[in-house]
């Protein structure tokens, strides 16, 4: 299959629709729940079919691959690779993956999309409401933050102005001191 399908195909499975001919998922990045995973990876095997499920894994995804696993009670096999190919890879399938975003912009895949985050964080047993408030809170926070730290800087900033205007109009006053020294 050609990378643009497959990554069109992954965007459609995430859709939640069934399509029989999907034999291969590649998980570009590891899911966060095992519950998802067993979502994705159900996509190939529908009415006693096979499939392949392939997770692009990295050091920082350990413990996601031990939830998957704890929950499958089942140990996925690991197929090291040349980085140097994954990199390769990776790149072809993010800007596969931004291609397919720019074609879905025009849907209302972004409203869907929405829904799926808050469907996610009812899975996550969260309330979407009060998530969305502490990220505004957040938000909120990191922009004082950034305020304050930028008032920090133009004081520092101000400070060092004033320091050099002190030390200029030192060696002024010696240059001053010396050449009235020098004609008496």
């Amino acid at each position: 299959m050609e990378p643009v399908l497959t990554s069109f195909l992954f965007f459609l499975t995430l859709r939640g629709l069934d399509i029989p001919t999907v034999q291969v998922v590649i998980n570009h990045n590891t899911p966060g729940l095992p519950k998802i995973y067993i979502h994705r990876v159900g996509r190939t095997a529908r009415a006693g079919r096979n499939g392949v499920s392939i997770t692009l894994v990295t050091q920082y995804d350990i413990h996601l691959v031990h939830s998957i696993e704890e929950q499958n009670k089942t140990k996925l096999k690991e197929y090291p690779v040349e980085e140097k190919e994954v990199l390769k890879i990776l790149t072809q399938v993010n800007v596969t993956r931004r291609e397919c975003e720019i074609k879905l912009e025009s849907t209302d895949f972004d409203e869907k999309k929405e829904i799926n985050k808050r469907k996610q964080l009812i899975l996550e047993g969260k309330d979407p409401d009060l998530e969305a408030k502490r990220k505004a809170e957040l938000e909120k926070i990191r922009s004082q933050k950034k305020r304050f730290k930028q008032k920090i800087q133009e004081s520092i900033q101000k400070q060092k102005r004033g320091q050099l205007k002190k030390k200029l109009m030192k060696r002024k006053l010696m240059k001053k001191k010396k050449a009235a020294q020098a004609t008496v």
